[in-house]
């Protein structure tokens, strides 16, 4: 093969590695981007809200909790207020959003105990009347 043909070879392969490489960096800081515990359900996270019908406060996780007991429902700005703001999370849930890639399980428990609820992606509503006010720790699934 001769020299000129091989450095053109050698020189795509290394521009389309570098070009795997970027979109890899960039899709890793997309996913980041999502502030875990502000208020605000971003995309890649699981958020539960105070009230129904993701009103009031919310709590919003981009990673397990086996125990919600020392958690509370926050504002999105620290400017207002919203219903809720304060409370324990534990046993205070009435909706959610799951803006994460993969599904979570929820328990009305801590420690992955009591009764084990699944939430699919992308999935959002209200509590049914075995969660409401019940859910007390959750996983990604």
């Amino acid at each position: 093969m001769p020299r000129s043909t091989a450095i053109r070879r050698l020189t795509g392969i290394a521009l389309a590695a570098t070009a795997v490489t970027g979109l890899t960096l960039t899709t890793a800081g997309t996913a980041s981007a999502a502030t875990h515990k502000n208020g605000n359900v971003e995309s890649g996270e699981f958020g539960l809200y105070y009230n129904s019908n993701y009103a009031g406060c919310v709590f919003d996780l981009l990673n397990e909790d086996g125990n919600f007991a020392d958690n509370r429902f926050i504002s999105s700005t620290s400017s207002q207020t919203c219903p809720g703001q304060g409370q324990i999370t534990n046993d205070n849930t009435a909706s959610y959003w799951n803006r994460d890639v993969t599904a979570w399980d929820v328990y009305t428990d801590a420690g992955r105990k009591g009764i084990h609820g699944y939430v699919p992606l992308n999935y959002y509503g209200n509590a049914s009347a075995t969660y409401k006010n019940e859910i007390s720790s959750s996983y990604p699934f």
